[in-house]
């Protein structure tokens, strides 16, 4: 089974502050983090809109890993989502459905792709073009659009973390296919969040025990 995880996370010295607009759920994940949730957090890579409240007097960390699937965050402070990352491992193949559906709108786009007898043929002919009108380089760009990894000193990120995170994040190592699965653990190490892992709203039994 893979691992879905999602969570609204800050720093410890913040938890008075969010304890007052009652979170369904808050403990400490270590010393320095605590998780919380509220009735808008749900499993999912968009972070939810009821912590804005919260952001208005703690910066807020949203972050999910969807094993199989990718993985990301938001930083969130003063009512406004000031960073996000969104790392799919299958961005590829939404872009390609989605190319395929508006060059051949009156047809299948699931049978041309996937069905028909001469279907991988076609598919690699679709990627050929997609991949002429965009590059992986471009879609790496993409990724790193709404990102600053300076916004991560909210947190009290020193400077060799902030560092470690400009290099997890440069170009060469988002278009690696070595890394793929990798960065989100390497994340996860220099946030100090190891402890995020198999931690979800629909699991609050299990953190309760």
């Amino acid at each position: 089974m893979s691992e879905f995880t999602s969570g609204n996370l800050v720093l410890n010295k913040f938890k008075p502050s969010v304890q007052k607009y009652n979170p369904i759920f808050m403990d400490e994940l270590n010393d320095k983090w605590s998780l919380f949730f509220t009735e808008g957090t749900e499993v999912s890579e968009d972070c939810p809109h009821d912590v804005m409240g919260i952001t208005q007097e703690a910066p807020v960390l949203y972050f999910y890993n969807f094993e199989d699937h990718g993985w990301g965050f938001s930083i969130l402070q003063q009512g406004s989502v000031i960073a996000t990352f969104d790392f799919s491992y299958e961005q590829e193949e939404i872009e390609l459905m989605k190319y395929v559906q508006e060059k051949f709108p009156d047809q299948d786009h699931i049978e041309l792709l996937y069905l028909n007898p001469d279907s991988h043929v076609f598919k690699e002919n679709m990627l050929l073009e997609l991949q002429q009108l965009r590059s992986c380089e471009d879609r790496a760009k993409t990724l790193l659009e709404r990102l600053d990894v300076g916004t991560f000193s909210l947190f009290e990120l020193g400077d060799e973390q902030l560092e470690q995170l400009r290099h997890l994040f440069e170009l060469g190592n988002l278009l690696n296919p070595h890394n793929r699965y990798k960065l989100v653990d390497e994340f996860k190490s220099i946030l100090g969040i190891e402890a995020m892992s198999w931690i979800r709203v629909d699991r609050l039994e299990r953190l309760q025990e």
